[in-house]
C-alpha cells in the first residue's frame, strides 16, 4: 500500500461533500479528484491504485474551499485516471482531529519535509510519500494531536475564553510580538466594526470620543484566523485611533478585574497620562484583557531590566 498526500480545494474536488466534516461518515464514500501524484523529491509518482491510502489536506483559504487543513484519511477505491487527474472513492474514513493547519503559520520549519513542502507550494497538488517522508509526517502529526488534546483536556472550571487562549497560545504570542515591534495594517472588518460600534454606542471606551472617523475597533487578543473568538465582540474594544496604537504597543492597558486604565511610565509627561486610573465600562472578556495586561506588565519589566521579554499570555491568577 502506498500513501498519498492530497492538497485539494474541498468545494471543487470532493464531489459536493461537506467541506468541514463533523464526523467520518460525512466523507465516507465521497468521490475525490486530484492532480496525478508527483514526488516531493522530484519527478512523477506512481499511479494511485485501489487499496492505497489517501490523506486529505483541504485548502483552508476561503477562496479555495474554506477547508480545515489536515482533515481525514481513507482508502482509495474505484480509482480512475483521466489525463492529468485521478479520481477515487474514499472509504474507511478517519478524521484527523484536532486539525493541523497552515493558515496563519508563524514561520519556521514544521520538522516534516512533506508539511514544509506544502507551506512553500500552496497550489493544489498530490504527492506520493516515500517511507521516510511518511514516517516523519506521521510523527509530527501524532505529536501535534497529542499536544492539542492535552491542552484541550483542561479543567472544567476553565472558561471557553481561557481554553481558546490555551489552544491558540503560539499564534497569540506571535501576534503580540508583531504588535510590539511594529504597527500592523488591518483590513476593515465591517461586521466586527459594526457590532462593536453598536455595543459601545459609537464611543471610545477610554476617551469617550464619538467621532467615527477617528475611532478604531481593536482586537484585544491576536488570535489566528481559525479561532471563533477572533472577531467576537468579547475580544474587541472601540478605541480612538491613537489609543488603539498605544494599546497594541503595550503602552496602555485595562486592568482585567477593576476596569481601571493603566498607562506606561513612558507617557507620564504626555497628555495621555490623564487617562491613568480612569475606570471604564466595557463588555470585553476579562480573560482576553488579562492576556493583554500580562504583556503590558512584561513590557514594563523589560523597561526596568533593559531588555525585552515576551511572556506566555496564558491566563494565570492575578
Amino acid at each position: 500500500m502506498t500513501t498519498y498526500l492530497l492538497k485539494i480545494n474541498c468545494e471543487l474536488h470532493l464531489g459536493g461533500a461537506e467541506p468541514r466534516p463533523k464526523q467520518s461518515s460525512n466523507w465516507e464514500n465521497i468521490r475525490v479528484t486530484f492532480p496525478n501524484p508527483s514526488r516531493i523529491s522530484g519527478g512523477l509518482g506512481q499511479p494511485v491504485a485501489n487499496g492505497d491510502q489517501l490523506v486529505v489536506w483541504a485548502h483552508e483559504d476561503p477562496g479555495f474551499g474554506s477547508g480545515l487543513g489536515l482533515t481525514a484519511e481513507g482508502i482509495a477505491n474505484d480509482v480512475t485516471v483521466d489525463g492529468s487527474s485521478t479520481s477515487a472513492t474514499l472509504t474507511s474514513v478517519a478524521l484527523l482531529t484536532p486539525h493541523y493547519k497552515l493558515r496563519g503559520w508563524p514561520g519556521g520549519s514544521s520538522e516534516s519535509v512533506a508539511i514544509d513542502h506544502l507551506l512553500s507550494h500552496r497550489h493544489l497538488r498530490s504527492y506520493e510519500l516515500e517511507d521516510a517522508e511518511l514516517a516523519e509526517f506521521r510523527s509530527v502529526i501524532a505529536d501535534f494531536i497529542a499536544a492539542k488534546k492535552t491542552q484541550l483536556a483542561t479543567p472544567s472550571y476553565m472558561s471557553d475564553e481561557e481554553k481558546a487562549l490555551l489552544a491558540d497560545s503560539s499564534a497569540v504570542l506571535n501576534g503580540f510580538e508583531r504588535r510590539f515591534t511594529r504597527q500592523e495594517a488591518r483590513p476593515d472588518q465591517a461586521k466586527f466594526r459594526a457590532a462593536l460600534m453598536q455595543l459601545y454606542k459609537g464611543r471610545c471606551v477610554i476617551s469617550r470620543c464619538g467621532i467615527p472617523e477617528i475611532l478604531d475597533v481593536a482586537h484585544i487578543v491576536p488570535f489566528s484566523e481559525s479561532v471563533t473568538f477572533r472577531n467576537n465582540t468579547r475580544n474587541g474594544l472601540v478605541l480612538r485611533t491613537d489609543l488603539h496604537t498605544l494599546f497594541d504597543k503595550l503602552l496602555l492597558s485595562i486592568h482585567p478585574q477593576s476596569g481601571i486604565v493603566m498607562v506606561s511610565p513612558k507617557l507620564k509627561t504626555s497628555t495621555y497620562h490623564q487617562f491613568e486610573g480612569r475606570k471604564i465600562v466595557h463588555f470585553a472578556a476579562k480573560e482576553f484583557l488579562r492576556a493583554q495586561y500580562l504583556m503590558f506588565k512584561a513590557a514594563l519589566n523589560s523597561d526596568v531590566n533593559g531588555q525585552a521579554e515576551m511572556v506566555d499570555p496564558i491566563p494565570t491568577p492575578l
